[in-house]
């Protein structure tokens, strides 16, 4: 073969590689570009799915306003609690709800009587039994109370079989402690012993940890398991669906309407420390799909003194 053929197809070779090279890098930047793309329209989407999710909280917030200066007790046929299905939104949807947590036991209202015995003539223990008494009509072990109160106290005493201190937790892999404080989030329960996921899952529909204490059960928005711990012993699920069932649809009850009840008959005395007919605390659980992206965020918030204050947020994405 020739000088000028070789240099000829070698010519070709480097054309052909560069011809190559550029293809490649044209398909590089073409990709980049989509990516790069696609990920500004996630970000886009994702800071006005936020918005969204901020004018959910602030509407939501201005109905419960709203709703406390119209009424005095919360109950079911309240605005706050129908406010509808999903709207259609700009590219998207939004839904809002409103739940009244205090149709839940709070968890954190055995903090003070889990600070050793109560002095004589103090006032007597009163949400303790109504926990045993919950986890009873579960068909827990009524003894994981004890447990739950170890958890919470600042003391190294263990409650009888059940109980657990920092020895108990120290021995477990990974080590921990007891907290000694109050409960965050009704998720750390899962560290308290005997407790495990399915324990959880049982007692989750019925229980909060609000960042407080003495909280009361609202007898209009609570749960019939719920209201069953209202008497000495259990009410029956037949009586506590009744109480449900009869609750005055435009007014809801009155403590004392609650009281008369045929249901509670006998069980004043022990309903009356725990129950009121209206709520301080509730969440609003905003859901927002806006394009691509879809995100939640459950707002907890404090209604008192004609103020509300969103004490947590939890964003779901």
């Amino acid at each position: 073969m020739s000088r000028h053929a070789r240099s000829k197809g070698l010519a070709l070779v480097i054309v052909l590689f560069i011809l190559t090279i550029m293809s490649v890098s044209v398909a590089w930047l073409a990709e980049e570009m989509v990516f790069s793309l696609r990920h500004a329209e996630n970000v886009r989407d994702s800071e006005q799915a936020w918005q969204v999710l901020a004018g959910s909280e602030a509407w939501a917030v201005s109905v419960l306003a709203r709703d406390r200066q119209e009424n005095a007790a919360d109950h079911p046929g309240e605005s706050w609690k129908n406010l509808g299905s999903a709207v259609t939104i700009e590219r998207g949807q939004l839904s809002t709800d409103i739940e009244d947590v205090q149709g839940r036991f709070n968890i954190n209202n055995l903090l003070d009587e889990a600070q050793g015995d109560a002095p004589q003539g103090e006032r007597p223990r009163v949400w303790i039994p109504a926990f045993q008494r919950l986890l009873l009509a579960l068909e827990l072990d009524p003894g994981l109370a004890d447990a739950v109160l170890d958890w919470l106290d600042t003391d190294q005493e263990v409650r009888g079989i059940n109980g657990a201190e920092d020895n108990d937790y120290l021995g477990l892999t990974p080590p921990y402690r007891a907290a000694n404080r109050a409960f965050s989030d009704i998720s750390e329960l899962l560290w308290v012993k005997g407790f495990d996921e399915q324990v959880l899952q049982k007692l989750a529909p019925y229980v909060i940890a609000l960042p407080v204490k003495g909280v009361p059960i609202n007898i209009n928005t609570a749960s019939p398991q719920l209201l069953r711990i209202l008497g000495r012993n259990l009410l029956s699920i037949q009586d506590a669906e009744q109480l449900v069932a009869d609750i005055p649809p435009e007014t809801g009850y009155s403590i004392e309407d609650f009281l008369k009840h045929d249901s509670m008959a006998g069980e004043q005395d022990i309903a009356v420390p725990l129950i009121d007919d209206k709520s301080d605390y509730f969440v609003i659980n905003s859901r927002a799909v806006v394009g691509k992206a879809r995100m939640s965020m459950n707002s907890v918030v404090e209604r008192k003194d004609g103020l509300i204050t969103v004490i947590k947020r939890v964003p779901v994405l």
